[in-house]
């Protein structure tokens, strides 16, 4: 068994740290699940092989998607682990479409990531809504940004005048509530001033337009930082 702890953990070594792979991700993810169970856990792994836990967690969730994307993963159509760990955030029945977009040159990389935040403020819209929003931001080079609105926090006015303090009235192209989805759709200048105001307030940019929606003060998450 050493032996194949040996040779899982040069593998990782190998296939971790390098842009060129040898392996798909389906492969690497599969290595590493025998590095976990022969030490234990995955701080184990990180540690002898110099990596963070969380990089190794994207690496590992890999074999948490639905089985037409681990075969597209297997093909190397998809070879990023980012988007693939992306993916994982989605609905089983979710990934394959988004999947099959993304190899066919439909959507990126940054639309998966807008796509996988908009499913988490919107849980009801259908998917080919999600896909059309995220495109028509794109098509119209403005910044969309949803969050969930509070029941007693639904005053459209009072909402703007709050967003033109962080981004500036005139970069707020849009403000949308429905129900308990809000939108609103940021010029470029608006939106690096929301980035900036993020980074200074140590949020993430999601986080701060839910503090300003009433949500009061969300505690980063590495992960979905943008």
């Amino acid at each position: 068994m050493e032996r194949k702890l040996d040779e899982a953990l040069a593998v990782l070594i190998a296939s971790t740290r390098r842009v060129r792979r040898k392996l798909s991700l389906l492969q690497i993810a599969e290595w590493l699940e025998v590095a976990r169970r022969e030490l234990g856990g995955l701080q184990a792994v990180a540690e002898r092989i110099g990596l963070s836990e969380e990089m190794l967690r994207q690496f590992g969730s890999v074999r948490n998607l639905s089985p037409g994307v681990k075969k597209l993963v297997a093909q190397r159509r998809i070879d990023s682990v980012d988007v693939a760990h992306r993916l994982t955030k989605l609905a089983v029945g979710e990934q394959l479409p988004v999947a099959r977009a993304l190899v066919r040159g439909q959507l990126n990389s940054d639309d998966v990531r807008a796509i996988v935040s908009l499913r988490r403020s919107a849980p009801t819209l259908s998917l080919q809504r999600i896909i059309q929003r995220v495109k028509d931001s794109e098509n119209i080079r403005e910044y969309l940004a949803y969050f969930a609105v509070p029941p007693d926090a639904r005053d459209k006015g009072l909402l703007r005048a709050r967003l033109g303090a962080v981004v500036g009235d005139r970069n707020i192209r849009s403000l949308t509530i429905r129900g308990a989805l809000g939108t609103v759709a940021l010029s470029a200048e608006g939106r690096g001033r929301l980035a900036q105001a993020a980074k200074d307030s140590g949020l993430t940019k999601r986080a701060l337009v839910n503090q300003i929606a009433g949500w009061g003060v969300q505690k980063p998450c590495q992960r979905d930082r943008r």
